[in-house]
């Protein structure tokens, strides 16, 4: 039997790291002549995606270790700005040479292993594909780590012909030939344009115009940026742009269960470039740890709470609020409002402060820490507090892993989105009566501007404190009856419908095998 390797690489993102420990083990599951290395950039990620690994049962992570290799290239924390292209290239020399590599977190060395003949990487770097094919040429595909809906990158950066932008990244280069320019200037002058709005090349990049995504509703452009944010660098699109003509295909995390129409555009626009695509979602790991037990004295504090909500206020009773990993609200007076709308109506709730943008002021830590029905911590195991009986509705800036989270554990979402994928999950989920969105919480000048749907009135969002808190208001109203019924009945069922997708003869492990298949075996 002919032995194989696969790598896995991406950005300092734990957004695109957590699924990769998912499609390890499904690929580890399914052969055993693969090797499968992670090459994670940063401590923190390493341990947490070590963390990730022990869900599975002890015996079958035994069996795995043999074939997995889980490498932390710096042994330090790294930002998502911070060029690790040395350390890559470094790495991958090495094991494209059946050479050497340690691990900086656990001193752990691999070597001797096979050349790679897989490498899946971030779209979304400078610099990974390029290595890559620098050091293996064409003996290794390259597939891009589609980690979010197929909708989304149909916008960010797709073709014209299903909502995207088309190729910037040709104007990009072609101003570097002109005025021989190096790269990165122009590209610093196309980051800087861009994070005020602006097309690098050709004006606003966001004009209000109409965009249409197969299989959702209308929007604005500037819809896709609903928040205020520290910055928003579209160079990263153009960057993408650049890679999928250099790569042999795209593995999606979604599935057409959530956006047949999308998947179909996806699949179709890869075809007309000559590269594959496998959308094999959904992908997080089950955690085979009993839901109601807890791996630290962190968890064991936060079951306590949820098990103390449950008694006092029944099953489904409590709100989970968590924006993931990065995103805050910069102008948090509204999230402010909407916490003293839950204190106000004695609704439990638990809340989740991880991005490191939070700040929150003594007086609210105060007010929720002595309220009796709330709880609030820098880091939140999101799973555990999803699978809890006591969990009845999630509000969260609507990433792909956290839909897929409550997807997975069947608690309807409560969307809050900030941008990239989220206003596309949101409005998707929406779509099919599956969850809501809350509208009047949207900020700065993009944020601000009129919706699609509201056009032609007779309502108009105003945007204000007071706006955000009255929809909230009503919103909990809502939940409560007849409409919350629906929504949380739709969303269990598309849950489902997602978690059947890994099941025999389904696309998830059809596509996952045919990928095998063709770059693998």
């Amino acid at each position: 039997m002919v032995v194989k390797h696969i790598v896995a690489h991406s950005n300092a993102v734990w957004g695109a790291y957590k699924p990769f420990a998912a499609l390890a083990v499904r690929i580890l599951q399914s052969r055993t002549n693969v090797h499968f290395t992670v090459l994670i950039q940063g401590g923190m990620l390493y341990t947490k995606f070590m963390r990730e690994l022990a869900k599975i049962p002890l015996d079958q992570l035994k069996k795995m270790r043999p074939y997995l290799h889980v490498i932390d290239l710096t042994g330090k924390e790294t930002s998502l700005d911070e060029d690790l292209s040395e350390e890559l290239f470094v790495a991958f020399d090495a094991l494209h040479n059946s050479r050497a590599v340690t691990c900086k977190s656990t001193g752990t060395t691999i070597q001797g292993l096979v050349p790679p003949s897989v490498a899946i990487l971030d779209l979304f770097s400078n610099t990974q594909v390029d290595i890559v094919r620098s050091i293996a040429g064409s003996s290794c595909a390259i597939f891009s780590w589609m980690t979010f809906p197929a909708g989304a990158a149909l916008y960010r950066y797709g073709p014209k012909k299903y909502g995207g932008r088309d190729d910037m990244y040709v104007e990009v280069d072609d101003e570097v030939r002109r005025t021989r320019k190096v790269e990165a200037e122009v590209a610093n002058r196309v980051r800087q344009d861009s994070r005020r709005g602006r097309d690098p090349l050709c004006g606003d990049f966001i004009t209000g115009k109409v965009v249409n995504i197969p299989g959702i509703s209308p929007m604005y452009d500037y819809e896709w940026s609903p928040q205020e944010l520290e910055s928003e660098d579209f160079s990263f699109y153009i960057t993408a742009q650049r890679n999928m003509r250099k790569i042999d295909g795209t593995i999606c995390g979604s599935s057409s269960v959530y956006e047949p129409e999308a998947m179909a555009a996806c699949k179709e626009w890869a075809t007309s470039i000559g590269q594959a695509w496998y959308a094999i979602g959904p992908l997080s790991l089950p955690d085979s740890f009993p839901s109601t037990q807890a791996h630290d004295d962190k968890e064991r504090s936060v079951l306590s709470f949820l098990n103390k909500m449950q008694c006092e206020f029944g099953d489904r009773s409590v709100l989970f609020i968590s924006f993931g990993t990065l995103y805050w609200p910069t102008r948090p007076e509204k999230l402010w409002g909407i916490i003293d709308e839950l204190l106000s109506a004695r609704k439990p709730f638990i809340f989740a402060c991880t991005s490191p943008l939070a700040h929150i002021p003594k007086e609210k830590e105060k007010i929720i820490s002595e309220s009796g029905i709330s709880m609030m911590m820098s880091w939140l195991p999101q799973e555990k507090v999803l699978s809890h009986p006591a969990t009845g509705w999630f509000v969260t800036h609507g990433g792909w892993n956290s839909t897929q989270e409550a997807l997975i554990h069947r608690v309807p979402v409560i969307y809050w989105p900030f941008g990239f994928d989220q206003p596309y999950n949101t409005i998707r989920t929406c779509q099919l009566n599956a969850g809501f969105e809350l509208v009047e919480v949207r900020t700065g000048k993009l944020g601000t501007r009129v919706p699609y749907r509201f056009k032609d009135g007779p309502y108009f969002p105003s945007f204000t404190v007071s706006a955000a808190r009255e929809e909230f208001r009503m919103l909990l109203q809502r939940i409560e009856g007849e409409e919350g019924r629906v929504v949380r009945a739709n969303f269990e069922r598309l849950g489902k419908m997602v978690d059947e997708t890994l099941n025999d003869g389904q696309e998830g492990k059809e596509n996952l095998e045919a990928f095998l298949r063709r770059f693998v075996d």
